[in-house]
Order: structure tokens, then sequence, then C-alpha cells
């Protein structure tokens, strides 16, 4: 039996070019701010679905998808042997828990432990289905759906490169906020996405916006630190005693599933193509005076995958999109 999760050359090959191309995609998105040797390892994780530790190992050899050292060579005859085919087929089906396969082993008359087969199902890992597959379609997962004027908001961060007008360029932090109802924005640049920021950003959106019923987002750690036993979240101590102060509700988004607050994500994708992308700015200030501009620009004509114009569909409400600052004066 061969270990180590090894590799046939055909698989080193499409993993290279898997990677190639995502570091092609960076250093375009980037241009002369790339450099091969300060690559986002995160961002590069998130675009091929390597894990971090294997894609550091992979930088440590220049990028390059390098045969395993213990190509060619194997183990002795083990119990396990004439198990594997029952073994991959349950990894082809993403069943990786143990227990489950051990329990189909023992069926069939496996007599071997346990071990053995953590350490199969840990070196053959490749076996596994990719996190997003091409299969045939079954229609759409997904169907758009409606919510009522002041129910939901959907928030988000973003990272931008931003050029300025001496030929340098600094990072920014993109927060965004959009009401789902009618699709009235509200975006602001920080210098980094830190908690306190991200109070900052809420509290001028609720100013502009309204507050909501409840807003929904990722599992970020400045707003949830786990789950209870219960599966409930445990919101972050500072978060919790935000939302009760304000007087709102959170709802967090399941990762990797972009039907739940997609709106905000192309939000922030249409902020980075369509304001930042060819446009210079000196400062963070200059930065968020324009974009205020940009909103209200945006908000002004109508949109078709809300069938209003924002601005004024947020204005006829009773209460906006949420009760705004103003109604308490």
């Amino acid at each position: 039996m061969k270990i180590g999760g090894i590799m046939n050359e055909d698989e080193r090959n499409s993993l290279q070019e898997i990677i190639t191309h995502a570091l092609e995609q960076m250093k375009q998105e980037l241009g002369t701010n790339f450099d091969l040797s300060k690559v986002n390892l995160s961002e590069l994780s998130r675009r091929t679905n390597i894990s971090r530790g294997r894609m550091r190992k992979i930088k440590e050899d220049g990028f390059k998808v390098k045969p395993n050292g213990h190509t060619g060579k194997s183990k002795e005859h083990t119990v396990l042997r004439g198990y594997t085919g029952v073994v991959d087929s349950f990894l082809a089906k993403n069943v990786r828990n143990s227990n489950t396969i051990y329990a189909a082993l023992q069926a069939v008359g496996y007599t071997g432990g346990k071990t053995q087969l953590k350490d199969y199902i840990r070196n053959h890992k490749y076996l596994l289905p990719a996190k997003r597959e091409v299969v045939a379609s079954q229609g759409s997962r997904g169907h758009r759906y409606k919510s009522k004027p002041g129910e939901q908001f959907q928030m988000d961060w973003g990272f931008v490169t931003i050029d300025t007008a001496d030929g340098g360029s600094y990072r920014a932090s993109c927060f965004a906020m959009m009401c789902h109802h009618c699709g009235k924005r509200y975006v602001e640049f920080f210098p980094n996405a830190k908690q306190e920021n991200l109070f900052i950003g809420m509290i001028h959106a609720f100013r502009r916006l309204g507050i909501p019923e409840y807003v929904l987002t990722d599992n970020m750690k400045s707003i949830v630190t786990g789950r209870g036993a219960d599966g409930h979240p445990v919101w972050n101590h500072d978060y919790e005693a935000f939302m009760d102060t304000i007087g709102f509700r959170t709802k967090l988004c399941k990762p990797r599933h972009p039907f739940t607050k997609g709106a905000v994500e192309r939000l922030i994708r249409f902020v980075k193509d369509s304001f930042v992308n060819g446009r210079m700015f000196s400062n963070i200030t200059d930065l968020n005076y324009e974009v205020l501009r940009w909103c209200d620009n945006q908000d002004g004509v109508r949109h078709d995958c809300v069938d209003c114009i924002p601005s004024r569909e947020h204005a006829v409400q009773l209460y906006g999109c949420g009760k705004t600052a103003s109604d308490d004066r």
C-alpha cells in the first residue's frame, strides 16, 4: 500500500495548473504590488481549495507541486489491504468518519484495528470530492426571496488596493451594508477590519439606512466566538452589548453559501470593479467622501433586481428600512 496520499503525474500537473492560474489572477489584480514571496496564503487557499498547511509547503518549494518523498515506497501487507476498495468508496462519497467506515468494514469481515484505518483516511484525503464539484444541473437551489421593509440588512467586509496620484497604493478595508428589501446601500472604507471599525461602520450605516430587525453577516470573530452545546452562537461580549444597545438582532450565514447574503457580496465586487478600479484617492477621507456620492448616484437609478429605485422605495416606507435617527427627533 502506498503511503502519504501520493498523487500520480497527471494529478500533480492538474494541481499545478490550478495554482498557477490562481497566482496569475492575483498578479493581474494587484499589478505592480504583486510579490510572489509575500502572497496571501489565505486568499490563495480560498481560490484553490487547498489547505493553508499544504499551500505553505508548496510555497516553500517555489509554488511547484513536487512528487511526494515517499513515491515508490510501500508498506508491508496489512489487514486493511484487502478492504481499501470499501474505504475508497466511502471517501468518494465524502464520508470520512472513521467510526462509520469501521462499522462497515467489520460487517464485511475486517478484523484489524481502527488506527490503520485512520491513517489510511488521513493519507488518502485527495479521494474526497472537491468542495465545489461540477455536477449535472438539478435546477437552481437558491431562489430569490423578498424581505419586508426594515426586516433585513446584509453586512460584509471586503479588501481592496487603492491607487494614489503619485503612483503608489495602499490597502483598505471596505465595509458594506445593504437593505435587502430595496437595495439601498452604504459603503465606508477603513484602514483595517477591527471590531471598533465594524461598530463605527454599522452606526454610520444605521444613521443613513435606519435600524433593521436583524443583520445578516458572516461568522466573524468580532461578532461570534463559537457555538454552544445547543448549537446557538456564543456572541462576542462587546458585540452582544452593542446589539442590545442599538436594538437589533443578528443572523449568521453558513460558510460558502452565497444564496444567503449574495446581495452585499455582489455590492463589494461592484465597488471594486465600478468605483475603485481605474480611480485614484489620496487618503481614506477622500475615498469615503467620494464613495458616499457614488452610493447616492447608484441608489438614484432603477435596479431591476429589486424592481425599484432604492432611494425612492426606501423613503416611501412607513419606517424607511427601519427606524432612522431622524424619527427620534
